[in-house]
């Protein structure tokens, strides 16, 4: 698209002068007024169809810095030069920051010089635009990715609704099979979750911590009811089928989405440090901290619940046993350490109130 030039001057010899150059050099489109008042109220400034105003200075009635003034606050992105006679160019100087100039030319002006000016100008002006249309554009861009991502974050909140929902029912069926577990899963999910947070693990890892732990024994659903409910102690053969529920619980959640990141922990949450765990028999760092910290939680809920067998056990004994397990090498230091200081706080004792 060509450019639109605006020449305001009161004298027509200046305005055709010019107009006749630009025309003829530049082939710009160029209109042309002799009232600065009239060129306000033009179609060019009033539409923003003009790229640049060429105006002189001393003019009846409205001067040209008034009326370039006026002409940016209609159009702020409008290019404003300003013609001054030598007496005019000290005012012209002093006025340049309030109305924006772009440049000011004195009077006789070298036509060579001018036609420059005015090149330089409007390329600023169409870098300008450019610049601005590409913030634009960049603005849509962050604009729909924000809602894109406001969708997707719905999606997943609602993933994970709806994956938390599972839980509890899996968690439920656990429960309702084994009588003497009430409550346990539940635990097990939040305490590993505050040993988590405790570690400084993320939020994501914090989310699975807490699924996982609440569906740690979710494979006791594949366990005979009359080996889960015995209230003395398991056989070595009712043991090694108690044993199962690890790998049975994995196959089970295995085939969903949702439950990917939790499988390892499902497995190996009774694995020891020092290999005397199953299923796998795993040592040291073949363990990974999400199962670690279900197996310190997972123990320290057995220990801390009543069972069948027997009552609860006070919280001293508790600490020995597991200070114990840790130095025979079963169970993580750190983690059995985060989990006494916890304790010290009352913020593991306080979830056995709810």
């Amino acid at each position: 698209m060509g450019k639109t030039i605006l020449v305001v001057d009161d004298e027509i010899m200046i305005t055709t002068t010019l107009s006749t150059l630009i025309r003829m050099v530049l082939k710009y489109n160029v209109q042309v007024y002799n009232d600065p008042v009239e060129a306000l109220q033009s179609e060019e400034l009033t539409h923003k169809k003009v790229d640049m105003i060429i105006s002189d200075f001393m003019m009846p009635g409205m001067n040209g810095l008034e009326f370039l003034k006026k002409a940016r606050d209609k159009y702020p992105d409008v290019v404003p030069i300003l013609l001054t006679g030598y007496s005019d160019k000290e005012n012209a100087i002093k006025s340049i920051n309030e109305v924006g100039l772009y440049y000011y030319l004195e009077k006789p002006w070298d036509n060579n010089n001018l036609i420059k000016i005015i090149q330089n100008g409007l390329e600023k002006k169409d870098l300008s635009d450019s610049l601005k249309l590409r913030y634009m554009e960049i603005q849509q861009s962050h604009e729909e990715i924000e809602r894109l991502y406001s969708l997707l974050k719905k999606d997943y909140q609602q993933e994970v609704d709806n994956a938390r929902n599972l839980i509890i029912s899996l968690a439920n069926v656990i429960e309702a099979k084994d009588k003497y577990t009430d409550g346990h899963t539940r635990r097990v999910g939040v305490i590993s979750r505050t040993l988590g947070e405790k570690l400084g693990l993320p939020e994501e890892k914090l989310q699975q911590l807490e699924i996982s732990g609440t569906i740690h024994d979710i494979g006791k659903v594949g366990v005979s009811e009359t080996i889960l409910n015995k209230p003395g102690k398991l056989t070595e053969e009712e043991f090694d089928l108690m044993k199962k529920h690890a790998e049975i619980g994995e196959n089970i959640c295995k085939p969903l989405n949702c439950m990917q990141n939790c499988l390892d922990a499902i497995r190996h949450h009774h694995e020891k440090l020092n290999g005397s765990g199953y299923p796998d028999g795993l040592k040291g760092d073949e363990i990974s901290q999400e199962a670690r910290v279900i197996a310190v939680a997972d123990i320290f809920d057995a220990l801390y619940s009543k069972r069948p067998y027997r009552d609860k056990l006070p919280l001293d004994k508790v600490r020995n046993i597991m200070k114990e397990e840790t130095a025979d090498g079963c169970l993580d230091q750190d983690i059995v350490n985060s989990l006494f200081e916890l304790l010290d706080l009352g913020k593991i004792t306080d979830i056995f109130k709810d």
